[in-house]
């Protein structure tokens, strides 16, 4: 299988988020609050099926004033969300390892992910030799000195952006734009597009 012939799952995640100083629990450590997704298929990369889910948190359940002004999700919205076990099964669906890549803007997504699953006790369904960082892939192509953000890659290319920044399902989409893009102007992915033994899966704070 060519590296042009697998799918993209492009996903994005938001969460939680706590200052360092004063009531920051001690062990604290980011958590997924939502999740969005859209995969895109040869030979055309047309957005297909997209998903959306908020996510409970399981340790620290309660979110900070900052972390609903940046997500603009809600202690209700939560409450009343799924598992990280569901949303994981949910995203797997689409999702063959060696034959869909997963992409998302930066490496933070993936960081957060394993490192969840190891405090959770969970498998993680995904294979990281997957595994795109975009923003990186983004940064070699264009030849910059510095990572670009995602608003700033759409400004740059003249993609007219989807919603808002922040809301998960937004930027997987806007990511899919980025990446559409770059593939008209001849980027290919790498495979095995990072090393699993450089993946984040330790605590995060």
């Amino acid at each position: 299988m060519t590296v042009l012939s697998r799918q993209f799952l492009i996903v994005d995640f938001e969460f939680t988020t706590h200052r360092n100083g004063p009531g920051r629990p001690r062990a604290f450590f980011p958590e997924i609050i939502e999740a969005g997704a859209v995969l895109l298929t040869p030979p055309a990369y047309e957005a297909g099926d997209s998903y959306q889910s908020y996510v409970r948190p399981r340790f620290f359940p309660r979110l900070t004033e900052e972390c609903r002004n940046i997500t603009l999700i809600q202690q209700r919205d939560i409450d009343a969300g799924i598992t990280m076990e569901k949303m994981l099964e949910d995203l797997s669906q689409n999702y063959r390892a060696g034959l869909t890549y997963i992409v998302a803007w930066g490496n933070a997504d993936r960081d957060v992910i394993a490192n969840a699953c190891v405090r959770y006790k969970i498998d993680c369904p995904f294979s990281w030799d997957d595994y795109i960082d975009l923003a990186e892939e983004y940064k070699v192509l264009y030849s910059l000195e510095r990572l670009a953000s995602l608003k700033s890659a759409l400004i740059e290319r003249k993609i007219t952006q989807t919603g808002l920044s922040h809301l998960a399902l937004d930027d997987a989409l806007n990511t899919a734009q980025v990446l559409k893009k770059m593939l008209a102007e001849g980027w290919q992915p790498r495979y095995p597009a990072v090393s699993a033994g450089n993946v984040n899966s330790t605590a995060i704070s």
